[in-house]
């Protein structure tokens, strides 16, 4: 996944700890600071050597010659997390500058950009100093005494207005050390080990950290200066600074991030690197080039030792961390003009798996993510928004200094999108160790270009599948015979995206980091966007390319991070076809993981591999609840209301009714709501299953003994009868472990069919449906929402009054021993089906007011054939066993949910019976 975003990339969840310098994306990338490349040269304009004449003395004081006091400094910094990965988050920039006084040195920030008029003194005091020596050239200062605090503020804006408590807000830092100052080109580097507090959130919590400050003297330099507008918004944006005012009028205004292309930008990759993934690092760097049509960017190897943040060197660093959950990316920028001073991406190695046994140990990471997620599994998804990122225990980084990153996703949205990819991939014929090799690199060339992509300044495109030419069922294919050989020539003049800035899944990154290596050319997006920001090419806006950033996420429905394709029923629906086709490959991949782990001492016995149906039930029903989701008036469709100028009320009806015809033009090329909605769930009954169009693979319905023998057939085949585990070693099972295995999946199988159900209903039961009645101002008799509504009763007939001979209740009514068939579902799902049918959900009201009256009359009968009460002249529930009793008052409680049928001329109805008194003599 891009593990961009954190995976950095599929961003989401910016966080709070910004400082003074800029900071982190989500997206595997990096740059370098003040100095670029080797030599240090400067991007925000010349400034004296050896950092303005600032300077290290001893016990890392710094020493400030008496000529450099009022000159403006660039203040930044970069927080730097002291457990698990040490990796650095860049805070917001300041420009700065030192003024003497008797008893301190103050260091105040720059009042350019927060005043409106220079008539008006202002002073804004940011820190003292205490002075520890001084003579006639020069002032020493202790840098660590004055710097007690961390300002919380990341390093670009997420809003286009000026924010006056903007920078104002602080953490404290109790206890701190410098422990190095020097000098890194044109910049001094000062170290400062913190315990960092916050007096908001959690008082008596310290966490450590390193600060690692950049002071560069401040040059105003020959960057472009450049906004993003309105007029170019729809299309493009970049990453932009903090709004601040210009002086007189008060206008708000905000700098795009931007390197200074008329000095060398060089981006050095760490001396740690794989060599096996040294050239995909450089293809991903290089890629930029192809939109600038020369040579604009070079790529080298950084010297041994090196680690981000340095101010000498742009670096994609490569982190090994095995069990990390994205990379991400982080920027230093100038506060006041834009100009990208210094970047970085952290490229975990998680995603480089060498060969069959490090991808396995990748999927059990994900699964394990899966598995230990807090919500219910089986419960409808909290709207568009991915989950939130885990705890930042799980990263080792404290919550309340827990800097944005510019792509972030959790473990648990990643495991949802690379875990399918995964085990296709194993579970392909004859799959080589090479190819998986392949799959790594070209993976690993599709999330560098992302991250390095960030670093130029571009944010997330998660409208770039909006705009695939590849249809999901191609990419399928292609992904096959890509497996057999990874030069292969299909579809090659296709896209499964138009910008690597976008989030996907891990065949389309595959194909796309395949597409970068094999070819010249670029994606339409990325080209058109780099050409807006750094050459004032407008061919993005006059071509209205779709685009959408992280803000879109919460808005449009079919902007989405690792979704796929132009439409988003089918997309869904597809991602449902792939979860469910390798279900027997994943309990056997459960059952490799225990029999041979990657360390001898997590070996576990086969008897305790715990499969939680509910786990895959959730993935299954989240694609089938965002499929649902069309069905409301309020879903929003990027790609649809771009083709209109606005939307709002003035157009909202024509702009409903574009949205009805895209999802009926989407369920006629699934072959029908009954084939789109229902086909995938394990019930018997009949649908009207048309043919989907020829791109799109039908789904079958889930089915526990076919799932069975399928596992039973892996089992036996050449890919499983023997094995390569974690630890990269030969294995096979022994016939009492297939049997174990074979005996584990079937009530693996049968639970998921229950759980799929349960599920199911659960989200009907609050599914708004009322795009239709809305778009067209009527209620349709034979319309989408009306078949679907058809369906649902069906559905819900189903669930309560299916029985389930082999359960059976035994107790005595009154005197008389009676056994009671059981219904096959459980009482929760009874219920919600009988919920589902409320009139609040419904297209209209009384929707379903003669479904449910007849649902009454046959439960109602089946329930007191069942306990003979036809025969009591009184009957009153206190006549039963408890074991009947239960049961019985259970099933008043359905009854109540269902109306009954009111007689002819509107009469009172009979009563349900329940609580103590019965339907009286029959």
């Amino acid at each position: 996944m891009h593990p961009d975003s954190f995976p950095k990339c599929r961003a989401v969840g910016l966080s709070r700890l910004f400082g003074w310098v800029l900071a982190g994306s989500l997206a595997f990338g990096g740059g370098a600071p003040w100095a670029r490349g080797a030599e240090g040269a400067q991007s925000g304009g010349a400034a004296e050597a050896g950092a303005g004449g600032l300077s290290a003395t001893a016990n890392h004081h710094i020493r400030i010659p008496r000529s450099q006091f009022d000159r403006e400094f660039m203040l930044s910094a970069s927080v730097i997390p002291q457990v698990v990965s040490p990796t650095s988050r860049g805070l917001s920039g300041k420009i700065v500058r030192f003024e003497k006084f008797a008893d301190g040195v103050d260091l105040y920030e720059s009042n350019a950009g927060w005043v409106v008029t220079d008539v008006l003194p202002a002073r804004r005091l940011l820190t003292t100093f205490p002075i520890v020596g001084e003579d006639g050239d020069s002032v020493v200062i202790d840098f660590n005494a004055g710097m007690r605090r961390v300002f919380q503020e990341e390093w670009y804006a997420r809003g286009d207005g000026f924010d006056p408590a903007s920078g104002s807000r602080a953490m404290e830092i109790p206890l701190s050390r410098v422990f190095e100052v020097q000098t890194q080109g044109a910049s001094l580097v000062i170290r400062q080990s913190a315990q960092v507090r916050d007096r908001q959130s959690d008082p008596n919590r310290e966490e450590r950290y390193e600060i690692r400050y950049f002071l560069t003297p401040y040059a105003a330099g020959t960057v472009k200066q450049k906004e993003n507008v309105a007029a170019s918004a729809r299309y493009v944006r970049f990453f932009q600074t903090h709004s601040l005012l210009e002086k007189e009028t008060g206008r708000s205004a905000s700098k795009i991030a931007l390197f200074d292309l008329k000095k060398p930008l060089v981006f050095h990759y760490s001396a740690g690197t794989p060599p096996e993934f040294e050239q995909a690092v450089r293809d991903g760097v290089l890629y930029w080039n192809r939109a600038f049509g020369k040579e604009v960017i070079r790529v080298e190897k950084a010297p041994e030792g090196v680690s981000a943040p340095d101010a000498r060197y742009n670096l994609v660093q490569w982190v090994p961390w095995e069990d990390a959950g994205a990379a991400y990316a982080d920027l230093l920028i100038d506060p006041r003009s834009g100009a990208a001073l210094l970047g970085q991406a952290h490229v975990p190695s998680a995603f480089a798996f060498l060969g069959k046994a490090r991808a396995r140990t990748l999927l059990r990471s994900l699964r394990g993510a899966m598995e230990s997620k807090s919500d219910k599994p089986d419960s409808p998804p909290k709207g568009e928004k991915p989950d939130p990122a885990p705890g930042p225990a799980s990263r080792g980084e404290a919550g309340f200094l827990a800097p944005s990153r510019m792509c972030e996703v959790s473990l648990v949205e990643l495991a949802r999108v690379y875990g399918p990819g995964l085990e296709a991939l194993l579970a392909s014929d004859g799959l080589e160790e090479k190819a998986v090799l392949s799959v790594a690199q070209d993976f690993v060339r599709n999330i560098v270009a992302h991250e390095v992509g960030h670093v130029l300044g571009l944010r997330h495109n998660f409208a770039g599948s909006l705009s695939a030419t590849l249809s999901r069922r191609e990419l399928q294919e292609w992904f096959k015979a890509y497996v057999v050989n990874p030069d292969v020539e299909l579809y090659a003049d296709r896209f499964a995206t138009s910008s690597v800035m976008d989030y996907n899944d891990l065949r389309a990154s595959v194909f796309n980091g395949a597409k970068i290596r094999r070819s010249k050319e670029m994606l339409p997006y990325d080209r058109a966007a780099i050409r807006w920001g750094y050459l004032d090419d407008e061919e993005v806006v006059a071509k209205r390319t779709l685009f959408a950033t992280d803000e879109d996420t919460r808005v449009f429905g079919d902007v989405r991070v690792f979704d796929y394709g132009p439409d988003p029923v089918v997309g869904a629906y597809v991602a449902m076809a792939e979860r469910l086709a390798t279900l027997p490959n994943s309990v056997i991949e459960s059952f490799i993981f225990a029999r041979a782990p990657r360390d001898a001492r997590d070996l576990r016995p086969l008897e305790a591999v715990n499969l939680d149906p509910r786990v895959k039930a959730g993935e299954v029903l989240a694609d089938w609840a965002a499929m649902l989701n069309w069905f409301r008036a309020g879903a929003r469709s990027l790609r649809v209301e771009r083709e209109f100028p606005y939307s709002g009320e003035l157009n909202r009806r024509e702009v409903l009714q574009a949205h009805w015809k895209a999802l009926n033009q989407q369920l006629e090329k699934l072959g029908g709501v009954d084939r789109a909605v229902f086909s995938f769930l394990p019930m018997d009954w009949k649908l009207d299953l048309k043919a989907p169009a020829k791109e799109v693979e039908a789904l079958e319905r889930v089915d526990a003994e076919k799932l069975s023998e399928r596992l039973a057939k892996l089992l036996e085949s050449k890919e499983y009868s023997t094995f390569v585990g974690l630890d990269e070693k030969t294995y096979s099972f022994s016939k009492e472990e297939k049997d174990l295995i074979l005996e584990r999946g079937r009530r693996y199988f049968g639970e998921l069919e229950k759980a799929l159900v349960k599920g199911a209903v659960q989200i009907l039961e609050k599914l708004p449906r009322d795009l239709g009645v809305q778009a067209t101002d009527s209620v349709g008799e034979d319309d989408a929402v009306a078949r679907l509504e058809r369906r649902l009763l069906d559905f819900a007939r189903e669930i309560i009054l299916r029985r389930n001979e082999e359960e059976r209740r035994r107790g005595r009514v009154d005197r008389a021993q009676v056994e009671v068939v059981d219904f096959k579902y459980d009482l929760e799902t009874r219920l919600a089906a009988a919920r589902a049918l409320a009139d609040s959900a419904g297209s209209f009201k009384g929707w379903s007011v003669d479904a449910k009256g007849e649902l009454h009359r046959m439960l109602k009968e089946a329930v007191d054939a069942s306990l003979n009460i036809q025969n009591f002249r009184e009957f009153q529930d206190s006549q039963l066993s408890r074991p009947l009793r239960d049961w019985y008052l259970n099933q008043q409680n359905i009854l109540s949910l269902l109306p009954p049928k009111r007689p002819a001329g509107g009469g009172a109805s009979a009563s349900t019976g329940g609580g103590g008194s019965g339907p009286g003599a029959r």
